[in-house]
C-alpha cells in the first residue's frame, strides 16, 4: 500500500486512514457502476448521480466524512491512502491544467476521487477557473514557476483558503496524488493548533481586511484550446478587485473558530496598522504548527477550508512525463446557497 510521509509537529492537523481490501474493492465496484454511464466527470448528471453513489459507500467511510464535515474529529484534515491509480493506464502527466474532458484515460482515477469526496458534500466548479471544470489538474507550469499558483514551483506556495475573497468558497477540497516523484510536500496547519488571546481575536474577528481574488480567476490565467471564455464572465471578478469588501479573518465559535485567510492577497485595511499586526501574528503561528505531507500516488487528502490552511513547498519540477500531478476537487456543504451565483438550479458552476 502506498504510504506518505509526514513531518513534525503534526498537532491536530492530519487524522489518517488507510483503506481496506474491503473498502477499495467497495469503491471500484462504485467506480465501474458509474464508469458504464459516464465518460467525464464534469457534468451536473454525473455529479448527482456521484451524490447518490456516496450513499452506497462502505459505512466506515461515510461515518468518517460525517465525524469530518461536523466537527468530530480534532482535526483539520484527513488522509486516506490507497486509492487505486493504475500508473500505466493514466498515462503520462499532462503538460498544462488545460486538457481535455473528455474520456481521458484518468477517468476511473477522477470517479473514484469524486465519489469519496461526494461523501463530504456537493462538488462544484468556478466558471472564472477553467471554465468551471470541478476536477483541477495540479502541474508544475514552466512560465508560472515564480507565481502563486497551483503550476508554481520556485517559490513557497504561502498560507491560504481556497478562494478566500468569496462568501460562496468551498467548505472543503479534496487532493488526490497520481505522481510526485520530486517529492514536494504539501503543508497544512489547522486553527486548532493554538490559542488566540484576547486581543488578538477582537482584532482578527473584526471586518478589518480585504481579500482580493487570486490570479488564477483572471482572464489571461483561463486562455484554453477547449473553449473561450466569454468576457462577462470576469465582470464578478473586476468589481471585487475593485471594490473589495472589509471581512474578518476569524469568525464562529471562539473554541472552533472559522478562518478567511490568504497569505498572498489578503490585508488589513489601509491604515490599519494594528489589523495588520494581528494578521502578522497568525501567519506566524500557522508557521510555528506546520505539518508537511509528501503525498504518494494513491493518497488523497480531505481539508477543511474554513478551519485549515494550506499550501506547497518549494521544490524542482521534473517537467516531462512523470512530473508531479495532482488533482482537486471543491466541495460546498449548502449549493442552493450559491444559486445567485450560478446559471441555473441545476449548474454547478460559480460565476
Amino acid at each position: 500500500m502506498n504510504t506518505a510521509s509526514l513531518g513534525t509537529g503534526q498537532g491536530s492537523t492530519v487524522h489518517t486512514h488507510a483503506l481496506t481490501p474491503r473498502e477499495a474493492a467497495a469503491v471500484e465496484a462504485l467506480v465501474d457502476r458509474l464508469a458504464a454511464s459516464f465518460g467525464s466527470v464534469e457534468t451536473p448528471e454525473f455529479a448527482d448521480a456521484c451524490a447518490l453513489a456516496a450513499q452506497e459507500l462502505p459505512r466506515a467511510l461515510r461515518e468518517l466524512a460525517h465525524r469530518f464535515k461536523y466537527l468530530h474529529l480534532p482535526c483539520g484534515a484527513v488522509l486516506i491512502r490507497g486509492l487505486p491509480v493504475d500508473d500505466g493506464r493514466i498515462g503520462p502527466s499532462p503538460a498544462h491544467w488545460d486538457a481535455s474532458w473528455r474520456n481521458p484515460p484518468s477517468l476511473r482515477e477522477e470517479i473514484a476521487q469524486c465519489l469519496l469526496t461526494a461523501a463530504l458534500g456537493e462538488i462544484f466548479g468556478w466558471r472564472t477557473q477553467e471554465n468551471g471544470r470541478f476536477l483541477r489538474h495540479i502541474v508544475p507550469i514552466e512560465k508560472d514557476r515564480k507565481e502563486q499558483l497551483g503550476g508554481g514551483s520556485e517559490v513557497t506556495l504561502v498560507w491560504h483558503n481556497e478562494e478566500a475573497f468569496h462568501d460562496h468558497r468551498c467548505d472543503f477540497l479534496s487532493i488526490v496524488c497520481y505522481r510526485n516523484e520530486e517529492q514536494a510536500q504539501t503543508i497544512l496547519a489547522c486553527i486548532d493548533d493554538f490559542d488566540i488571546p484576547d486581543d488578538k481575536w477582537a482584532l482578527l474577528s473584526a471586518p478589518r481586511y480585504v481579500v482580493l481574488p487570486d490570479t488564477s480567476h483572471l482572464p489571461d490565467q483561463n486562455i484554453s484550446a477547449h473553449w473561450r471564455l466569454d468576457d462577462g464572465a470576469f465582470e464578478r471578478i473586476r468589481r471585487m478587485y475593485a471594490e473589495p469588501q472589509p471581512v474578518p479573518a476569524l469568525s464562529g465559535s471562539r473554541q472552533r473558530p472559522f478562518i478567511q485567510v490568504d497569505e498572498a492577497y489578503m490585508r488589513a485595511v489601509e491604515g490599519d496598522s494594528e489589523a495588520q499586526a494581528a494578521f502578522d501574528w497568525l501567519i506566524h503561528r500557522f508557521n510555528a504548527h506546520t505539518t508537511a505531507i509528501v503525498m504518494e500516488p494513491g493518497d488523497m487528502l480531505w481539508i477543511d477550508n474554513k478551519r485549515a490552511v494550506h499550501g506547497r513547498s518549494v521544490y524542482q519540477p521534473n517537467y516531462g512525463p512523470r512530473h508531479r500531478w495532482l488533482r482537486r476537487v471543491n466541495v460546498t456543504l449548502n449549493l442552493r446557497a450559491s444559486m445567485p451565483y450560478r446559471e441555473s438550479a441545476v449548474a454547478r458552476h460559480i460565476v
